[in-house]
């Protein structure tokens, strides 16, 4: 028997069919921009990653070269007892390089931790945040850093390649370490009462010039004045390790004098153009303020740690009466002090040094080369030269750069 198909019982199949293809095809269309929309915010989280971790690196380029040497020198070493480390406030880039961080755009914030006397550990964390202050991305970059800085190796308060002339019995040259007679015990490190810290008063590679009637105008241990001493070369003067004569007459803010003529007005200058008034470095005859207030009344305190190098480029360099200054001073000529001249660290002179007048104090040491002359120079007038250990640490550190450790850097997380 023939059964003829109903199709009644088939109809409304079409529908079902279409919303499934609809069902499945807007599966497939939302899977597909659930995808692109996860893509697209994988994408935007690697950009500002991105411009987090380069926040961070810059962090890394600010301590190292915006953070003075003698911040990370005043900073104890870091012990699980006294977990101590600086903090700098974040700041924020800027077309024109960094700025004190508010708002939205690319910030870091530093940490320096100080791990033994030479090296430290500095953290930035760079941000991305909306110009509400959300952060949006962070990424932690770490770099060791060390203390470049000159060793200069210095065994006398004066160092000499040639005679020196000595012109009447009012000079002093005195080898015991001494502290600059203004400056606080907290500046420096005690003397010590023993001569462990003491050296020579001068040396020299040939003859230092001096005779019996000098001698008593000469303090050193362990003795006043060694002759012919083998190890001072031309190298005594031009090479410092981590420097030469060269590379620290060049560095960065490096105060240059072309003149032959007498420099006048040579002192510490207040910038009272900001509140609180800071030392003025950009003033040319700016050397940093060897005294203190009291028991020099007028002297500059905000200037007291600034250590410059000083370099002479002339045939000579002279400084007027009354002159002062610390740091590093470098003299590619003859040197001519004329009285009143007062400076704490380390003179250099490639030529000869000539000291008139009244009043000169030198406290640190001073090396003079004599490269194109047959004598060191003269000393005559009332000049005293001390050596001073301290001075000679503040006008080295003064002058310290950080470079990192290695040229990579680590990612903390």
């Amino acid at each position: 028997m023939r059964v003829t198909p109903n199709l009644r019982s088939e109809r409304g199949i079409a529908l079902v069919v279409s919303v499934f293809a609809l069902v499945v095809i807007g599966a497939l269309v939302a899977g597909t921009f659930f995808v692109g929309r996860i893509e697209q915010i994988t994408g935007y989280n690697s950009v500002w990653a991105g411009q987090a971790a380069e926040g961070a690196e810059a962090g890394l380029a600010h301590a190292q070269a915006n953070v003075d040497a003698s911040t990370y020198l005043s900073l104890p070493v870091w012990t699980p007892a006294a977990p101590t480390e600086m903090a700098i406030p974040a700041r924020r880039l800027t077309s024109s390089g960094f700025g004190i961080s508010s708002g939205g755009g690319v910030a870091f914030t530093d940490t320096i931790r100080r791990l033994n006397n030479t090296l430290f550990m500095v953290r930035s964390a760079g941000q991305l945040r909306t110009p509400s202050g959300q952060v949006m991305a962070e990424q932690s970059l770490g770099a060791l850093m060390r203390i470049a800085k000159p060793t200069i190796g210095v065994n006398a308060a004066v160092t000499v390649q040639d005679p020196i002339k000595f012109n009447g019995n009012s000079f002093e040259v005195d080898g015991f370490n001494s502290i600059p007679p203004q400056w606080g015990a907290g500046e420096c490190a005690a003397v010590d009462a023993g001569n462990s810290d003491d050296v020579v008063g001068i040396r020299s590679s040939t003859s230092t010039g001096a005779g019996a009637q000098d001698m008593n105008n000469i303090f050193g241990f362990p003795a006043k004045t060694v002759d012919n001493d083998p190890t001072i070369t031309s190298a005594t003067f031009q090479d410092f390790l981590d420097y030469t004569y060269t590379t620290l007459a060049s560095q960065p803010g490096v105060k240059t004098l072309p003149l032959t003529t007498p420099y006048n007005g040579v002192g510490p200058i207040l910038d009272g153009t900001q509140s609180p008034a800071v030392c003025d470095k950009s003033v040319l005859l700016n050397f940093g303020e060897p005294f203190r207030n009291p028991p020099t009344a007028g002297a500059i305190a905000e200037c007291e740690g600034y250590f410059p190098i000083v370099h002479g480029t002339g045939s000579q360099t002279k400084f007027a009466s009354g002159s002062r200054g610390q740091g590093i001073l470098l003299i590619d000529g003859d040197m001519e002090i004329v009285g009143g001249f007062e400076w704490v660290g380390l003179i250099i002179v490639r030529n000869e040094m000539k000291v008139t007048g009244t009043g000169n104090k030198i406290y640190g040491a001073v090396l003079t080369e004599g490269a194109s002359v047959n004598t060191a120079g003269s000393i005559g007038g009332n000049v005293e030269v001390h050596y001073s250990a301290c001075g000679i640490e503040n006008a080295v550190n003064g002058v310290a750069v950080a470079v990192p450790l290695s040229r990579g850097w680590t990612q903390l997380f």
